[in-house]
C-alpha cells in the first residue's frame, strides 16, 4: 500500500464543529474517538465510501471496542441526528472527507502535470541541442571555427563569473563585532599562538564556531567574562591546550574546565595566604626581638 494511503487533512479545531459538539454532548469523548475511527476507515476504502454488508457493524465494533448494536446505533445517529455522515443504503461516507480528498487529488494531479511539463521541456531542450550539434558538424569549417570561438568566449566568461563570485563578501550570521564572534576569534588566536600551524577556521567557517559560543551564553547561561577566563586558562594548561581546539569542544568540556580552573585558583590563593601568614609571623618575631633588645639597652643604661 502506498505511503500516503491513509493520509487526509484534519483540522486542529474539529472538536469545536457544531455537529461534532452535538454528537459529543450525547456520546462524549468515546464518541469523538469512534468518529475518527470511522473517518479513517472511510479513507481506506475505494472512493472513500464504506460498503454496507452483513457483517460490517461486527467489523466496526471490533475497532470501536463495543458491540455491533452500539456501533450501528452510533452510525445511524451520526447520519440521522448529527448529519456527520451520509448513506444511500449501499454505502456510508463523510461529505467532509470527500471534499478534502478531492482537493488533495486535484493538487496531486496539478503537481503531476507540472512535473510532466518540466520533463517534456527538458527532453525537448536536449533534442534541440542534439540537432544544433548535427547542424554544426554538417556546416562549413568557418562555422565550426565560429562555434569554437563562442565556446572559448563562454569559458572565459564563466571563469570571470566564478572569480566574481569568490570576491563577493561572505554574509555572516554573527557580526565580527558580536560577542559570539569575538570570543570565538579569541580562542582561535590563542590556538594559533600555541601552534601557528594549527587547523583553524577561515572567515566562512567562523560562524560555526560562533554558534557554539552563542549556545554557551544563551542556553548554558555562561557570561562573557567566564568564557574568556576559561579560554585563557585552558590554553595555558599543558593538557587542555592540546584538547580544546574548537568552540564545540570548549562547550562540551566547559563545566570541567571551569571547576578545574577555580580549584587551581583556590589552591594558589591558599598558598599565598600561608606564605603571607609565614612572613607576618617572621616580621612579628623580629619586631618582638627588637623590642626586647631596646628594653635591655634601657635597663643597662
Amino acid at each position: 500500500m502506498a505511503k500516503d494511503a491513509y493520509y487526509f487533512s484534519h483540522d486542529s479545531n474539529a472538536r469545536h464543529d457544531p455537529k461534532i459538539l452535538a454528537m459529543r454532548s450525547v456520546y462524549g469523548s468515546e464518541g469523538y474517538g469512534w468518529y475518527w475511527i470511522l473517518i479513517e476507515t472511510f479513507r481506506e476504502q475505494e472512493n472513500y465510501k464504506l460498503k454496507i454488508t452483513k457483517h460490517v457493524y461486527n467489523a466496526l465494533a471490533m475497532q470501536m471496542q463495543c458491540n455491533a448494536e452500539q456501533a450501528q446505533c452510533y452510525v445511524n445517529d451520526c447520519i440521522n441526528e448529527f448529519e456527520l455522515f451520509e448513506t444511500d443504503g449501499d454505502f456510508i461516507w463523510s461529505n467532509s472527507l470527500l471534499k478534502r480528498m478531492q482537493n488533495k487529488e486535484e493538487k496531486s494531479e496539478k503537481a503531476r502535470k507540472a512535473a510532466q511539463a518540466r520533463w517534456n521541456k527538458n527532453k525537448g531542450n536536449q533534442g534541440l541541442e542534439v540537432n544544433k550539434e548535427s547542424e554544426c558538424n554538417a556546416g562549413a569549417m568557418q562555422t565550426q571555427c565560429e562555434s569554437n570561438t563562442l565556446k572559448e568566449s563562454k569559458g572565459k566568461e564563466s571563469k570571470r563569473n566564478k572569480k566574481d563570485i569568490n570576491n563577493i563578501p561572505v554574509k555572516l550570521k554573527f557580526d565580527v563585532d558580536s560577542t559570539q564572534y569575538r570570543l570565538a576569534n579569541y580562542l582561535k588566536n590563542y590556538i594559533l599562538k600555541n601552534n601557528p600551524k594549527a587547523k583553524v577556521p577561515g572567515l566562512k567557517d567562523m560562524d560555526k564556531w560562533s554558534v557554539h559560543i552563542d549556545r554557551l551564553i544563551r542556553l548554558d547561561g555562561r557570561t562573557e567574562d567566564e568564557i574568556k577566563k576559561v579560554i585563557q586558562w585552558c590554553q595555558k594548561d599543558s593538557f587542555w591546550m592540546t584538547n580544546i581546539l574548537s568552540t564545540k569542544k570548549l562547550r562540551e568540556k566547559f563545566d570541567t574546565l571551569f571547576l578545574q580552573m577555580n580549584n587551581e585558583r583556590t589552591k594558589k590563593g591558599y598558598g599565598r595566604g600561608k606564605q603571607f601568614e609565614t612572613n607576618t609571623e617572621k616580621i612579628m618575631d623580629s619586631m618582638d626581638s627588637i623590642q626586647r633588645f631596646l628594653e635591655m639597652e634601657e635597663e643597662d643604661g
